[in-house]
């Protein structure tokens, strides 16, 4: 009877969707690749090829017209990405997910991220520059679209109306990028409650402020020069059904470091994984101008670009852009109305100071003080637009030069590299010195009168390499050389992967296209093995499967193979360990949070090796507990849960505890999980390797994956038509294209495509041409 009704659930699944797919292709809702169309304010036929994985080729007669059938195209593969990037900063979800996302909302609100859009999107439209010509000829493709072309699913399954999308909209999306880029939000609060309640000895042992003794990006030439808030910051950026940006790798090699005597250039910038990922991809070709771009959701000129002169990628600075303040003034109030689906509407009170936006209306207060939030992004004026202008249609390294110097948030460091043999990274940002005796980790005083002075840097003063003689420039996002004399402050990540790049950089005086290829996939973390090989010689044990766990971490090469043993046992052996070892002193939220940010990743060598650190005793005791007690206590609580969890020893492998699922906010729904979502693989890497595949620990011994690289990019100059790429699902956000994720197997692979660039190549592989005509 059981097996019965199982069949006919299983046969009830399929059928339903086999009922959707046929309803959704018979309403003909995928994407058209291939045909004719007539658009609006064209002044010439623009022709599209669609090649093997999807991706556009456009040839047009003028810019305009390229960057309206961009928005087209665009639109009509991503239109749902774009209708969720552009409700976030402007407090708009709940419209569209109901009151589960009221808090979020309420935060975003109260931010402000949408009344800086509102004004930057104002001060655009007051010129008659090129980017706004081109942005709204984007947007007016976008608009098209959404008139004329069929609504996504999502929509329909949400019963959601489409809406025509502004420049304010635009903004909105960059700005929310540049909150997700932000970290002070979850470490600041731990920070000053650790100094407060456990003393300032605590924070010293966690490398809160940055020394030098670390793997750092070189300059060349040296420059002359809370309880309540952090579990609203957590848990806004964790229910957010849009994907976070965190973190990356790049790496240039000059002609003489190159065996193919040209410029390689590599870039693969991690964010959360979601469904449909980040980028979308467009090779545009004009009379005059060739760009080939990845794209963010509704934002035209493209983010990571390329042609035949030059390359240009990101990684996250990660600076320290945000500071918290008591006692700010409050010189503003207005209301601010959060519209809830199948609900009534709520109307909140938004305060604002001269130190930004007071959070406690929304986060609770901390000791009754309200607490406003400083950031760079509210505090300058921002020139975004320009800057990805200047990016897009430069002629090389001065005009992306002149682009970078007008970042001001979020921190980037943008990498270069170009045909003439031209590589170079700037730390591209606004940065800011304070009074030297603040400690900008801990929440200020608004009232301290240290706090009053901020002198602004120019650009020419960020950390910064141009040429250097080394012959390559790099960024895993550590910490950058000394400007002003000192260390910037900043969240940056701990130097395991930069110590990785270094070496493998120099392992070779020429480095080739294959050698590049191997570091993108490199699993190999060289500070986790030695923490395993610390772990090992204190560990004591008489019996199987104890003395079996011992030897496989005294012998391991610090490699996450998905078939091996030791990053199993390593993983949860670091969990138990700060654990026990912080958990006594800092309440479940306050550790749980802490445990995954990147100052404790940066901090945890120098911990672990550290017999002296204040950390090891639990001061509730009477007994003194030391650095070899704890490794103890965690080893015997590792092996009896992975035996319990996994059974014998031989049966722990990596690949089956980590593993990558690609999200779609429709796969919430247990029945539309399969046909939105896409995985579930078993993956080779871990957190703080090249290949990095970062997770949550938690204690429960899994470690789903929850970002990566979202792009993985190799630019060959010797071989500019033969460059490489790979993403990971595919290209078209639409669950009906062929493309929704044809690139999934690749990218778990290891392998790669070509970016097409070379016109009869494009045509003679295109599966499909779609001719765009004036109206």
């Amino acid at each position: 009877m059981k097996l019965f009704k199982r069949i006919i659930v299983i046969i009830g699944v399929i059928l339903f969707f086999l009922t959707i797919n046929l309803f959704f292709y018979a309403a003909g809702l995928e994407p058209k690749y291939d045909g004719k169309l007539d658009l609006k304010g064209l002044s010439a036929t623009v022709e599209v090829n669609f090649d093997t994985y999807g991706i556009p080729h456009i040839f047009a007669n003028n810019n305009q017209d390229a960057y309206r059938a961009l928005g087209y195209i665009h639109a009509q593969d991503r239109l749902w990405q774009m209708e969720l990037m552009r409700r976030i900063a402007p407090g708009r979800l709940s419209e569209m997910f109901g009151p589960d996302l009221v808090e979020t909302d309420k935060f975003f609100k109260t931010l402000g991220i949408h009344r800086q859009s509102k004004k930057e999107a104002a001060e655009l439209l007051n010129t008659d520059n090129n980017q706004k010509i081109l942005a709204l000829s984007y947007l007016d493709g976008v608009n098209q679209f959404i008139e004329e072309g069929p609504t996504p699913v999502e929509f329909m399954l949400l019963g959601l109306d489409k809406e025509a999308y502004t420049l304010e909209d635009m903004y909105n999306v960059i700005g929310y990028i540049a909150f997700s880029f932000a970290h002070a939000q979850k470490c600041d609060p731990i920070f000053t409650n650790i100094a407060k309640n456990l003393g300032p000895e605590y924070l010293t042992d966690l490398d809160v402020e940055p020394d030098g003794n670390t793997e750092m990006i070189k300059n060349y030439p040296k420059q002359a020069t809370l309880d309540s808030l952090l579990a609203k910051s957590s848990n806004v950026v964790n229910t957010l059904p849009a994907p976070a940006w965190l973190g990356s790798n790049s790496w240039v090699v000059s002609p003489e470091k190159s065996a193919t005597g040209n410029v390689i250039f590599a870039n693969d910038p991690h964010m959360q994984f979601s469904q449909p990922g980040v980028w979308y991809e467009a090779h545009v070709v004009t009379p005059d101008w060739e760009r080939y771009g990845y794209h963010a959701a509704l934002i035209p000129f493209a983010l990571l670009t390329h042609n035949r002169e030059y390359s240009v990628g990101l990684t996250m600075f990660l600076n320290d852009d945000v500071d918290f303040y008591y006692n700010a003034e409050v010189e503003n109030n207005f209301e601010e109305e959060i519209i809830v689906k199948d609900d009534e509407s709520i109307t909140i009170e938004v305060q604002e100071s001269t130190h930004g936006p007071i959070m406690s209306s929304v986060i609770g207060s901390l000791e009754d003080q309200p607490v406003a939030l400083w950031w760079t992004y509210l505090q300058t004026q921002m020139e975004s637009m320009e800057a990805l202008y200047l990016i897009n249609h430069a002629k090389g390294i001065d005009d992306v030069r002149l682009g970078a110097s007008k970042i001001n948030a979020p921190g980037l460091n943008v990498m270069y590299g170009d045909a003439k043999g031209n590589i170079a990274w700037w730390a591209s940002a606004k940065l800011h010195l304070m009074d030297s005796t603040l400690n900008r980790r801990l929440i200020l005083d608004a009232k301290d009168p240290r706090t009053k002075e901020i002198t602004w840097l120019p650009f020419e003063e960020n950390p910064q390499a141009e040429n250097p003689p080394w012959n390559y420039v790099y960024s895993t996002n550590n910490q950058p050389d000394t400007i002003k004399g000192g260390l910037y402050p900043g969240y940056y990540v701990p130097e395991d992967r930069a110590l990785r790049i270094v070496e493998l950089l120099e392992s070779k005086k020429e480095l080739d296209v294959e050698d590049y290829q191997q570091f993108f996939l490199d699993n190999t973390n060289p500070i986790a093995a030695k923490i395993a090989h610390e772990f090992a010689g204190l560990l004591e044990a008489k019996y199987e499967p104890s003395k079996a766990a011992i030897k496989i971490l005294a012998d391991w090469d610090g490699n996450y193979r998905r078939e091996s043993t030791a990053p199993v046992i390593y993983e949860k052996m670091i969990y138990h360990t700060l654990r026990l070892a912080m958990k006594n002193k800092l309440d479940s939220i306050y550790f749980q949070e802490f445990f995954n940010t990147h100052q404790v990743k940066k901090s945890l060598d120098n911990l672990i090796h550290n017999d002296e650190s204040v950390w090891w005793d639990d001061p509730s005791t009477s007994e003194i507990e030391t650095r070899s007690m704890i490794f103890n206590q965690a080893f015997t609580i590792t092996i009896e849960e992975l035996t319990e969890q996994l059974g014998d020893l031989k049966k722990w492998k990596w690949g089956d505890v980590h593993t990558l699922e690609h999200p779609h906010p429709m796969g919430q729904v247990s029945l539309l999980k399969p046909f939105f979502n896409v995985g579930t693989f078993k993956m080779d890497a871990a957190d703080a390797v090249l290949n990095k595949l970062s997770y949550t620990r938690d204690g429960s011994g899994t470690y789903p994956i929850t970002s990566g690289p979202s792009t993985r990019r190799l630019i060959n100059f010797a071989d500019i038509e033969n460059s490489l790429s790979i993403l990971p699902t595919g290209q078209s956000g639409n669950p009906l294209s062929e493309h929704y994720n044809d690139q999934a197997e690749l990218y778990v692979k290891g392998k790669w495509r070509k970016m097409l660039m070379n016109k009869d190549e494009i045509k003679q592989k295109s599966t499909g041409t779609l001719v765009l005509s004036p109206n």
